[in-house]
């Protein structure tokens, strides 16, 4: 038998997608009470600003004539002089408005005296207008201007099509206010969905929305798993270039309270607590490593207190402004750091056992250090692969994880810098030890994982999605709290010198620099230099260089705090150069 009915694909009636009239909006709207408590809270400030106002005048204009701005004088007779003049002038000011608001009620019309009120109470209302825009957390701005702050349909619609959430359901928690940077709001998701999910698609979000990737901030919100903090900044915040606080600071820098790590994406300053673990800091080359590592070196430098020590494995002399305060400072030598090791782990035992005849605490804190006449021992260890590799590394790792995981407690603490994330760079055992994890930009997923942890790319932090534009940019993982992208203080080579030198200052005040400057540990390259002389006592760098066989760069390494002087020969000035004595006068010291 034939089918004499034939399907027909059912339409959608045009009018479904048109868009509905501001008055539908509108109706909708107050049907579904959004913005209810808001208008009676607008109704209820709107009524009573001419009170407020009027009132304000009022105690204002009171508090002139007592004369309250000179309260705290203790020349009570200039106070009582004043007090006298303000109130005469406040009767004469009385005086002449009365006496004008009764001709004007005489001569031209009986309102007079309401409309005089009336302007008193105008004056009074912008007066109080004003200082509440003022105090507002936020700018005032109207939502939806093109470019600004987006209306709240365009919000749940970009999450919808980022694929957030379903889209029965979507709607947003709160409303969209506009800040001084940028915007935000709060995203209620659907029934049974966590907004943890939604990290990591940051950049569907800002493309749906039409703003740059790293423009767009997700947070959670801990007391709602299903909602979602999001914040838009009008221009990319990674691109500025934030000037350490450290600069021009002339107190002492409590380091117990945490250091100041850099910039998040919402503008706000990151702290770090270095006291709780220690650091783990990681990135390719030209990431901004040694840019965060020298702001830590700087804050425990301020804090006064703190004992530095510094292993550089790079022997670039990054870390060169600080040996003047440093207990130590060694580079490429792992037979240095192996020792020094066994002396912070001897130093974590002498400190637990402090600990424990004291009874109380079980972690060091400010008023235990005062009562044990101990301080904190900050040791930096700058590319932490030399040291792993070298014949030392097994032993290196070894006390090294011992003092990561029990030292913190005791105030030994660790600061482990490495460009390379690899097993040999990184040995499972140290790394795992390491509850503060810092990576900078990394070469891909797999290294951005062996810095922040297995699955950190996964849920929504991979170090390797940062531009190579963002250098500084770096993902910071605290201990107790979720990791953030943000972006280190600028400390540039002059800001580094102000602040050794800020902090030099400081320390010789407190009576706490170490015995020496530094821990020489380039005397053989001295010897050698001093060699090259010959029979001359003083040569320009060029000629000395040429000499030992270095290049310039090596030559200027070598001799850092060496100063150059004018050198005159044969009637004329030759350029500046360094003198034998000096060179001898380092050697010795």
């Amino acid at each position: 038998m034939m089918a004499t009915d034939t399907f027909t694909r059912p339409q959608t009636s045009p009018d479904f997608w048109r868009k509905p009239s501001r008055t539908r909006q509108v109706l909708h709207t107050l049907k579904q009470g959004k913005y209810g408590r808001r208008s009676i809270r607008f109704v209820y400030r709107a009524s009573t600003a001419p009170v407020a106002g009027a009132s304000t005048l009022a105690t204002t204009a009171w508090r002139w004539v007592r004369a309250d701005d000179y309260a705290g004088t203790d020349d009570h007779v200039f106070r009582e002089s004043v007090r006298t003049r303000r109130r005469r002038t406040a009767w004469m000011l009385g005086f002449g408005y009365l006496a004008g608001t009764a001709a004007a009620t005489a001569w031209w019309d009986t309102s007079a005296p309401v409309l005089a009120a009336g302007a008193v109470v105008g004056v009074g209302t912008v007066v109080e207008v004003g200082k509440r825009i003022a105090s507002r957390p936020v700018p005032f701005k109207l939502p939806g201007r093109k470019g600004g702050t987006p209306q709240e349909n365009q919000v749940v619609r970009a999450a919808i099509d980022a694929k957030l959430g379903r889209a029965e359901g979507m709607r947003l928690a709160s409303p969209v206010l506009t800040e001084e940077g940028g915007w935000s709001t709060v995203l209620q998701l659907p029934p049974g969905q966590r907004a943890r999910a939604c990290l990591g698609k940051e950049a569907d979000f800002a493309s749906a929305l039409g703003v740059g990737e790293t423009q767009v901030v997700f947070e959670l919100i801990p007391e709602h798993a299903g909602r979602l903090a999001i914040y838009v900044s009008k221009a990319d915040p990674f691109l500025k270039l934030y000037p350490s606080p450290l600069i021009e600071r002339t107190e002492p820098l409590d380091f117990w309270a945490g250091i100041p790590a850099g910039v998040n994406g919402r503008g706000r300053r990151e702290v770090l607590r270095l006291v709780d673990a220690c650091l783990l800091v990681a990135g390719e080359p030209r990431a901004g490593k040694s840019a965060a590592v020298n702001g830590i070196i700087g804050a425990a430098a301020l804090a006064v207190t703190p004992r530095i020590h510094l292993f550089d494995g790079k022997g670039a002399g990054d870390h060169r402004p600080w040996r003047r305060i440093a207990h130590t400072a060694v580079k490429r030598n792992a037979p240095a750091l192996l020792d020094h090791l066994k002396r912070m782990q001897a130093q974590m035992e002498r400190i637990f056992d402090l600990l424990d005849n004291a009874g109380g605490a079980s972690k060091l804190n400010p008023e235990l250090c005062r009562q044990f006449g101990v301080d904190v021992e900050l040791t930096i260890v700058d590319e932490m692969r030399y040291y792993v590799t070298s014949p030392q590394g097994p032993e290196i790792v070894s006390i090294a994880a011992d003092i990561a995981s029990r030292g913190p407690a005791a105030g030994v603490l660790l600061v482990l810098a490495t460009q390379r994330m690899t097993k040999d760079a990184l040995p499972p055992e140290l790394k795992g030890v390491c509850s503060l994890r810092w990576a900078m930009r990394c070469p891909d997923v797999i290294a951005s994982n062996a810095v922040l942890g297995p699955g950190a790319a996964g849920a929504g932090y991979d170090a390797s999605e940062i531009p190579r534009s963002h250098r500084g940019v770096g993902i910071l993982d605290a201990d107790g709290a979720d990791p953030v992208r943000l972006r280190s203080y600028f400390l540039d080579d002059d800001g580094l010198a102000a602040v050794a030198a800020a902090a030099a200052t400081l320390r010789e005040a407190a009576g706490v620099l170490p015995p020496h400057e530094q821990h020489v540990d380039n005397l053989a390259e001295l010897e050698a230099v001093l060699s090259a002389f010959g029979d001359d006592d003083k040569l320009l760098p060029d000629e000395l260089a040429g000499r030992l066989g270095w290049d310039r760069d090596r030559l200027t390494e070598e001799l850092a705090g060496v100063p150059l002087k004018q050198i005159w020969r044969d009637g004329g000035n030759a350029g500046r150069g360094y003198r034998r004595d000096d060179i001898a006068a380092r050697a010795d010291r």
